[in-house]
């Protein structure tokens, strides 16, 4: 491929990850030892409370002081030689400000650009978002996915975990990546036989031979903030590079809250312009399933 197939090596930054439950937890503890989660839910240890500080099961000991100044709303990790790091920061070249945002206590985050949630939160979770969108594709044991827009990786590792022989995932902008390497949740993406890349998938599909993969995941950003990825010349793309048989998954959201049903119309047509044999809508994952 040409020089916008640009592999990204995911790798976990380890350390424990904060919150302002947590640290109120531990706070107000009546006990010197406590049952914590450390990586927000995936596991369990016990933090240990002496003298004004708290060894966090053996990864470091940080004094109480510092738990108090942990805010609501955000998520703190722990990195090497014990400093706290806010996950959170403004890259003034794009003018985007980033923020791995808890939801909920031992819960998966999510991600916060500019204000704009990447995931939905109102009657689920992050995870559980992502694994309604997986699931509209089908029996995955053995397939090739494309998945397009990244992000924290929650649904390129779980298109992995059921069964997918080769993932894929493809995102723009190497922040969010980065972000995604403090993200316990976001583990799954080092896995063996998930690639990841930093790049454009405008310029990527058209390098991808005809036929390429059985199933694609589409999830991109809000049709006000990327047009472009809702476009007849992607969809086109996307369905070129699908077998015969191939199904794409299309997040949109819900057309009740954009307040425009014909948005949603739009990209229905579209799609069946653009060679989709059957689109239908998922109220479950809130987009649509097309079939090639």
């Amino acid at each position: 491929m040409g020089s916008s197939y640009r592999p990204y090596t995911y790798r976990y930054i380890e350390g424990p990850v904060l919150t302002s439950w947590l640290a109120d937890r531990l706070l107000s503890a009546d006990s010197r030892i406590l049952n914590v989660s450390l990586d927000l839910g995936l596991s369990r240890c016990r933090a240990t409370l002496v003298d004004g500080s708290v060894d966090l099961c053996g990864y470091a000991t940080l004094p109480l002081s510092e738990l108090r100044e942990i805010k609501p709303g955000f998520i703190y990790k722990v990195l090497e030689g014990g400093r706290v790091f806010r996950v959170d920061y403004f890259d003034s070249s794009l003018n985007r400000y980033y923020k791995l945002k808890p939801v909920g206590e031992d819960k998966p985050p999510t991600l916060e650009i500019n204000g704009v949630q990447m995931h939905r939160v109102i009657d689920t979770d992050p995870w559980r978002d992502a694994m309604a969108k997986v699931r509209e594709l089908g029996s995955l044991k053995g397939r090739t996915v494309l998945d397009i827009c990244t992000g924290l990786g929650y649904t390129a590792s779980l298109e992995a975990r059921y069964g997918a022989s080769k993932v894929v995932t493809v995102e723009i902008d190497r922040n969010v990546l980065e972000i995604a390497r403090l993200n316990p949740w976001s583990r799954g993406l080092g896995e063996q036989g998930i690639e990841v890349i930093n790049g454009d998938i405008l310029d990527l599909l058209p390098e991808l031979k005809d036929g390429s993969f059985d199933r694609v995941l589409h999830d991109p950003p809000r049709i006000n903030v990327a047009g472009e990825l809702y476009s007849r010349e992607l969809y086109r793309e996307i369905y070129r590079i699908l077998k015969p048989g191939g199904v794409l998954f299309h997040y949109t959201g819900e057309p009740s809250k954009h307040g425009n049903v014909s948005y949603i119309k739009g990209i229905k047509n579209r799609l069946l312009a653009s060679g989709f044999k059957r689109v239908v809508w998922s109220d479950r994952a809130k987009g649509f399933v097309a079939f090639k």
